[in-house]
C-alpha cells in the first residue's frame, strides 16, 4: 500500500509538473487518508488483543475462584468432623488419665456374678474371666487388667483424631492446624506420661500428666471453637 501510494502521488506531480501546491495537496490528501486507515488498522488489532488478553484474565480468575471455593468447601466437611473427633479423643483421655477411677469391688461378689458383669459391661473373653476368678486378689487383677483396656481404647480414638488431622491439614488455615497440632501434641504426652507413669508406680507423673491435660486442653478447643466459627461463617460467605 505504501509503495503504491507513493508511486502513484510520484506519477500525479510528473504529470501536473512540478508545482509544489499541486503535489503537496495530493499528498496532504492521500496521506491523510492512509494514516486514518492505518491507524484504524493499529487500533482493531489493539482491541482485539486487549479482548483477547481480557478474556484471559477472566479465565484465569474464574478458574482460581472455583479452586478456591472447592478448597473452602472441602474445609466446610472437613471441620465439624474434626471438632468432633477431638471432643471425643479429649473425653476418654481425660478419663483414662485422671487419678480419680471407678472399678466394681469384685471381692463381695460371687463367681457367677462377677462373670456377668465382665462379659456384659466389659468385653471379657472366657480366659481373662478364668485369669480373675483364680487370682489372689481379684480387685487388683481387674484393675490392672481394665486399665490397659481402657489406655487401649483411648490411643484408638486418639489416633483416629491424629490422623484425620494430618489427611486434612492441607485444607485447614493456618491457625486452626497449629491449635488442632497443639490439642493433638497435648493428648498424647497426657497418654505416654500416664502409661510410662503407671508401668512405674509414679504417681508424680500421672498426676502431672492430669494437671497439664487439665490446665491447657480447655484453652486451645475454646480457640479451635473461636476459629472454626469465624472459617465456617467466611465459607457460607462465599
Amino acid at each position: 500500500m505504501d509503495d503504491i501510494l507513493w508511486n502513484f502521488v510520484g506519477k500525479i506531480t510528473v504529470l501536473v509538473g512540478s508545482s509544489t501546491g499541486i503535489a503537496y495537496g495530493f499528498f496532504v490528501f492521500f496521506g491523510k487518508k492512509w494514516i486514518e486507515n492505518k491507524f484504524a488498522t493499529k487500533l482493531e488489532e489493539y482491541k482485539s488483543a486487549q479482548n483477547k488478553e481480557i478474556e484471559n484474565f477472566k479465565y484465569e480468575i474464574n478458574s482460581l475462584f472455583n479452586r478456591v471455593s472447592m478448597i473452602h468447601k472441602k474445609e466446610y466437611e472437613i471441620l465439624p468432623t474434626a471438632w468432633i473427633k477431638l471432643h471425643d479423643a479429649k473425653a476418654i483421655i481425660s478419663l483414662i488419665v485422671s487419678p480419680l477411677q471407678s472399678y466394681p469391688d469384685l471381692s463381695s461378689l460371687n463367681d457367677d456374678e462377677i462373670r456377668q458383669i465382665l462379659k456384659k459391661n466389659f468385653r471379657w473373653e472366657d480366659g481373662d474371666v478364668t485369669d480373675l476368678l483364680s487370682a489372689s486378689n481379684k480387685n487388683n487383677f481387674f484393675q490392672e487388667k481394665i486399665f490397659w483396656q481402657r489406655l487401649g481404647d483411648a490411643k484408638e480414638v486418639f489416633a483416629d483424631y491424629h490422623n484425620y488431622i494430618i489427611r486434612n491439614r492441607i485444607f485447614l488455615s493456618k491457625e486452626l492446624q497449629e491449635q488442632f497440632n497443639e490439642a493433638d501434641t497435648l493428648m498424647h504426652e497426657a497418654l505416654v506420661s500416664k502409661e510410662i507413669g503407671h508401668e512405674l508406680k509414679n504417681f508424680k507423673m500421672m498426676n502431672e500428666s492430669y494437671r497439664k491435660l487439665k490446665e491447657n486442653i480447655e484453652q486451645i478447643t475454646n480457640n479451635i471453637e473461636i476459629l472454626v466459627q469465624k472459617r465456617l461463617r467466611y465459607c457460607d460467605a462465599l
